[in-house]
């Protein structure tokens, strides 16, 4: 998700008109899944459950689960609709708008809000069958991310929490320790510099410290980790021109400007951390785990997050699983879906496939396996990184705001255009003047 620097966006206005044009048109043409009336017939007293899904590896173990479902419910029907994971926004609503919102999708994180017009609400069904879907499993941290204003509309399948990422081999090289539980920003500097050596003609160099340009991961946890955030507790204004946010986007800046333990704006190397050309990664995704993996000679582990000046907190949480429609006829048995889907038993195949657990019990069987392997090697910084990680703001309007409105200044601070204090400065008039003039308010 990259900010494009120096364009202006179009008017949100216009590209909504536009938008529900073309999805209009694509409905009345028979665009893709069109139309009831082309939808198989269903076996006599059948409900059927439809299910909007992301084409990938999983495919095979989801086909296996609706199948053993459906045997196990012999009335009930679960029609899978593939999709690209880039075409799946468009996708959900052009069915949305051709009045055939699936029953069960794909939420959590930041679509929770952006998807939040469709979603049902699932306490009723949370609170009545907790001890059966083991709610008091789930991690705390978890169970909040499942929430929204104390209502519950997300049931999660896997989770990513932000991490330190790095490369044992390059430490050992440059006869630097290992990062601990405690270090801080200032550790975190004084090990990249001592682990980076430029790139010459001649050899492609190492830099201590990759950055995440383009998208908020990795600043908003700077952000945060100085004791600022994104909009006020209302979710009216945003306040990213605070002294705190802006300390967290002026050390976002200085690890290249500064401290020279990242790559200048532009010249992150490509897949560093794989090819061995960054030895730390701040944030990163637990979905790349099994590429890291594969990859020989890398030798890599996880700690905690570095500490930053107000707090260690910051780092995101963010999990993936379920949500029902709210116009979904047969809400019963797609919640009973929904349980399937999301029982211990599955999740431990989810883990066995790559991701870590979002139940304690079985997060606490797999860092005691003595049979693991592979990396990393301290799982338990995985989990216990959990209490210091926070959810993304459930705001309906964030992800147009981040990208089109905030990231494009903060590409501009990174260029070296604007400062710090100018960046946070004009993100935040940008955003105020977006609120008052297309936002619903309120997180």
């Amino acid at each position: 998700m990259l900010g494009v620097t120096g364009i202006t966006p179009m008017p949100r206005l216009h590209r909504e008109s536009l938008f529900w044009l073309a999805l209009a048109l694509m409905a009345a043409a028979g665009f893709w899944w069109a139309g009831r009336s082309r939808e198989p017939r269903s076996a006599p007293g059948h409900k059927v459950i439809s299910w909007i899904v992301f084409i990938s590896p999983m495919r095979d173990y989801y086909e296996r689960e609706v199948a053993e479902f459906q045997r196990l419910h012999p009335g009930v029907e679960v029609r899978l609709i593939w999709v690209p994971g880039s075409e799946y926004n468009m996708k959900f609503k052009t069915l949305a708008a051709a009045g055939q919102t699936p029953d069960m999708f794909y939420s959590g994180d930041v679509w929770a809000a952006y998807l939040r017009p469709f979603t049902g609400d699932l306490t009723v069904y949370v609170q009545r069958d907790a001890a059966e879907i083991g709610l008091e499993d789930y991690f705390p941290e978890i169970r909040a991310a499942m929430q929204h204003e104390g209502r519950y509309f997300v049931v999660p399948e896997t989770v990513n929490v932000s991490l330190l990422y790095f490369n044992r081999g390059l430490f050992r090289a440059a006869g630097v320790a290992e990062p601990t539980a405690t270090w801080t920003w200032d550790n975190l500097v004084r090990a990249g510099q001592k682990l980076t050596h430029a790139p010459t003609a001649t050899d492609p160099g190492v830099w201590g410290c990759s950055r995440m340009e383009g998208w908020w991961g990795e600043w908003l946890t700077y952000i945060r980790q100085a004791g600022g955030t994104v909009f006020s507790a209302d979710g009216r204004r945003c306040v990213l021109d605070s002294p705190e946010a802006i300390t967290g986007l002026r050390f976002y800046l200085e690890k290249s400007s500064k401290y020279h333990i990242s790559a200048p704006a532009g010249f992150e190397p490509l897949n560093g951390f794989v090819n061995q050309r960054v030895a730390m990664l701040v944030v990163g995704h637990v979905n790349f785990w099994l590429n890291y993996n594969q990859v020989p000679g890398l030798d890599w582990d996880v700690q905690l997050l570095p500490a930053g000046p107000a707090s260690r907190s910051g780092g995101e949480v963010a999990i993936a699983g379920y949500s029902l429609s709210k116009t979904c006829q047969h809400p019963e048995e797609a919640w009973a879906l929904m349980k399937w889907m999301t029982r211990s038993a599955a999740t431990e195949e989810v883990v066995r496939r790559g991701s870590i657990s979002v139940r304690r019990s079985i997060a606490d069987a797999h860092i005691h396996d003595p049979r693991r392997t592979g990396n990393p090697h301290n799982l338990a910084a995985v989990y216990e990184q959990l209490k210091y990680s926070l959810p993304i703001p459930r705001h309906p309007n964030y992800i147009e705001i981040m990208l089109q409105v905030v990231q494009p200044e903060v590409d501009r601070m990174v260029l070296g255009e604007i400062t710090p204090e100018e960046a946070g400065r004009r993100a935040a008039a940008a955003v105020n003047d977006y609120l008052a003039t297309f936002a619903v308010a309120g997180p």
